[in-house]
């Protein structure tokens, strides 16, 4: 993690999202549809393909039409009808996704719906959502979720209005504050029981905390930044291997043991690559 910007850090925090699909499909709907009041403990996905439908979420109304990408985020107070008894066509998706046992959508504002340019990527995606969901093989779920996780990417990515509401939630509060920390003073000693310090937890619970949060235990995640850091000083400086070793926090007499450890290869190696 580089820089203090919100985006940067969720960056990290999105990389470890859970999520968990309930029912994927397609559906072709009449006059008769519709599902008032309701507030659902999942999020909705749905992509119109033909027609339009009325939606209230949260008091604001929408009418998505052929070509919308709309996301109804769990917790939300929602109402949906057919348009004055139009038939119209969506795939539709509900899944459950967190961060840290924090709701996605609770951390992440973003608008409700998104024009979609290139349908017919959106359309396959669905597809592929779909037959993967009801498939049987032992990679199934996970290119299920995989399918899933590229629609919401591409939601995000394309969506106006993305906020980020982290500082709302202790949890995620805390675990920023501690990656800058490790950011700042990777050069430095740090220990479990330190960085558990500067959120006044112990360090039984903060470790799986971090796990859960980051997908790695907290030593592991220094070691990879002090990797990746180091790398990226091989390739961008002249500085010596025991210099570099300084900036990243690793004795200069394991330094190659540790970079050939994580990479593969020697620093050594690894520099002489850019020039071959």
């Amino acid at each position: 993690m580089h820089g203090n910007r919100p985006m940067d850090s969720f960056g990290n925090y999105l990389a470890n999202i859970q999520t968990g699909i309930l029912v994927s499909s397609y559906g072709e709907l009449g006059a008769a549809w519709s599902y008032p009041n309701v507030k659902d403990d999942f999020n909705r996905l749905y992509f119109m393909v033909d027609g339009r439908c009325r939606i209230r979420v949260n008091g604001l109304q929408l009418t998505p039409s052929a070509g919308h990408l709309i996301l109804l985020p769990a917790g939300a107070d929602i109402s949906a009808e057919s348009y004055n008894g139009e038939r119209f066509a969506k795939y539709f998706c509900h899944f459950t996704a967190a961060i840290g046992g924090s709701r996605l959508f609770d951390l992440l504002h973003t608008s409700r719906s998104i024009e979609v340019r290139d349908t017919s990527l959106i359309e396959e995606q669905f597809q592929e959502l779909n037959r993967h969901f009801s498939g049987t093989g032992i990679t199934s779920a996970l290119r299920a979720k995989t399918a899933l996780n590229l629609l919401l990417c591409y939601f995000i990515e394309n969506n106006p209005t993305v906020t980020l509401h982290e500082y709302s939630h202790p949890s995620i509060q805390r675990m920023t504050h501690v990656l800058e920390y490790i950011d700042k003073h990777l050069a430095d000693k740090l220990t479990v029981e330190d960085l558990a310090k500067l959120v006044h937890f112990h360090p039984h619970y903060f470790i799986p905390m971090f796990r859960t949060m980051m997908g790695c235990s907290p030593m592991q995640y220094i070691a990879k930044l002090r990797f990746e850091r180091a790398a990226t000083l091989l390739l961008s400086t002249k500085l010596n291997m025991n210099e570099i070793a300084d900036y990243v926090g690793i004795h200069p007499e394991y330094f190659t043991k540790f970079f050939k450890h994580h990479g593969g290869v020697s620093p050594t190696e690894f520099r002489n690559c850019k020039f071959n």
